[in-house]
């Protein structure tokens, strides 16, 4: 007897496998996870400068941000591709930095119902207006990224962001009395918040 409905076990077991993978996929409301994130929105920026022997100037700069997340096999993994753009803000006729960010990084989602929790880490370049600094030796640096943040859910493709970051660039340039070279370090509080469309 037992034989003859083996069978039928083995065969409700394997389909029942994937249904109960795909519930798990599903909201309490049979809503499927967001996986790809669309974003767009305006950041601030806290921004120190710094060079030998010490010197730091802060700035306040204003700019705005824009992201891709794509999923990597399931809705809590995935790889972030981030653009970003900073000016500052103060007018200051000797220092007027202009920044543009290329990053991209992992990044770790809990969803909570409509809403995500995330956190991620990136790496990429940052290019700085030529004019900003006319003795840098090159305008182009490596850029690094931390962050977190949250997208308030506000229906089954659209949410709120807001998201803090911290980041640094590390910019190298030439002493205009002799042929030394100084780094100028670049630590960055950002702040960005904007709507998010999810699909």
């Amino acid at each position: 007897m037992f034989r003859k409905i083996y069978p039928l076990i083995l065969l409700t077991s394997l389909l029942a496998v994937p249904a109960g993978m795909h519930a798990q996929e599903m909201k309490p409301n049979h809503m499927p996870t967001p996986n790809f994130d669309l974003y767009g929105g305006y950041s601030y920026v806290f921004s120190e400068y710094g060079t030998p022997p010490g010197t730091i100037t802060t700035h306040g700069m204003n700019g705005w941000d824009a992201s891709l997340k794509v999923p990597l096999f399931t809705s809590w993994l995935g790889i972030k591709g981030d653009v970003s753009g900073t000016y500052n803000s103060d007018n200051s006729p000797n220092f007027n930095p202009k920044a543009i960010y290329f990053l991209f990084g992992p990044q770790v989602s809990v969803h909570l119902g409509r809403s995500t929790l995330f956190a991620h880490g990136m790496v990429g370049s940052a290019h700085v207006s030529d004019n900003a600094i006319p003795s840098l030796r090159s305008s182009n640096t490596l850029a690094t990224a931390v962050g977190a943040g949250l997208d308030a859910g506000m229906g089954r493709h659209f949410a709120w962001r807001i998201t803090g970051d911290y980041y640094n660039t590390h910019w190298h340039q030439t002493s205009t009395t002799d042929a030394t070279v100084s780094e100028i370090l670049n630590s960055k509080g950002r702040i960005s918040t904007g709507p998010v469309f999810r699909f």
